[in-house]
């Protein structure tokens, strides 16, 4: 089993550190799970906006629904998507059985396999990185554990059907995105999507956008700006976004996908690592927040996470 973590370790540290972006196969979690939960947030997302309310977002936990227009990316365009996060797996903060009738039922086992996959990875960048795997655990221990000192988070996301009006746009009509462009503020990100495309990034040393192809059963894994600044950029923050597709076909149908935010402990001191040599090609336009570059060493992920969070909640 180790010699295994190890491999994935080395296979995982040369895509994130070449591309920002790594594609996993065989995880093990069944296309099932994930066609359910987008079905749960399809009826989420019909409910009466009344019914919705009652679960809005709590600012201090990050749990709950974030209706269009409360995050914001690009402030030019309008962004079409409505969000569900879930960071304490108590029944109780889940849509009720009568609105949403195996909201819990689907999204909990969901996010105990997301978190087991997120401690396999950590152990194999761990291993990569020359440090001691527990050591990556222990600074990632309270993920999921509903007491409130992890902010990882499971975020079951909608792209809604792009409005008809905005097919022919005026001079004075809004714009329209999904979401806009952006980097990941934790460690790292696991994202399982549909088919109906639209995800674009910027790769490691690339200015350009690049339309990320839909593979079935595939999980991605997206560095984080945390994971950037700890690493000293040799793993860098991928830079992405959600654009509307062209056609009137694809622009008429939704989109699904779930997002796993992993995330430090909000009190953690992070390990040092060992020095690595540069990572090739040259690193990407895309420059961390002063604060994550002053030090390294011992970064306060708390403190980072609820700036970037007052930067992008309306």
């Amino acid at each position: 089993m180790k010699s295994v973590v190890r491999r994935i370790g080395q296979q995982l540290f040369t895509a994130l550190s070449a591309k920002g972006l790594a594609v996993l196969v065989n995880h093990g979690i069944a296309d099932e799970k994930l066609k359910s939960v987008y079905a749960d947030l399809d009826n989420f997302c019909a409910l009466p906006e009344g019914c919705q309310a009652q679960y809005l977002r709590d600012p201090m936990s990050n749990h709950g629904y974030v209706r269009p227009g409360m995050e914001q990316f690009d402030s030019t365009k309008k962004e079409l998507r409505h969000s569900f996060n879930i960071t304490t797996l108590s029944a109780a903060t889940m849509p009720a059985q009568e609105e949403v009738p195996e909201f819990a039922k689907h999204a909990v086992p969901l996010a105990h396999d997301l978190t087991n996959l997120s401690r396999v990875l950590l152990q194999a960048l761990a291993y990569a990185l020359g440090v001691p795997p527990a050591a990556f655990l222990a600074c990632h221990s309270g993920m999921m554990q509903s007491d409130g000192r992890n902010p990882s988070t499971m975020r079951l996301l909608y792209y809604p059907p792009v409005p008809p009006d905005d097919e022919r746009p005026r001079a004075d009509d809004v714009a329209y995105t999904r979401c806009g462009a952006h980097a990941d503020y934790g460690t790292f990100t696991l994202l399982a999507q549909d088919s109906e495309g639209g995800l674009e990034v910027k790769l490691n040393g690339s200015d350009k956008w690049q339309a990320v192809g839909h593979l079935p059963g595939a999980i991605l894994v997206q560095s984080g700006e945390l994971l950037a600044a700890w690493t000293t950029n040799l793993l860098p923050a991928l830079v992405h976004r959600v654009v509307v597709p062209a056609g009137a076909y694809t622009r008429a149908r939704g989109r699904h996908c779930v997002a796993f935010f992993c995330h430090p402990d909000a009190d953690a001191a992070l390990p040092a690592l060992p020095l690595r040599a540069p990572a090739a090609p040259a690193p990407p336009p895309y420059t961390p927040h002063a604060h994550l570059t002053l030090h390294h060493r011992l970064l306060n992920a708390a403190h980072h996470l609820q700036k970037r969070f007052r930067e992008t909640y309306a």
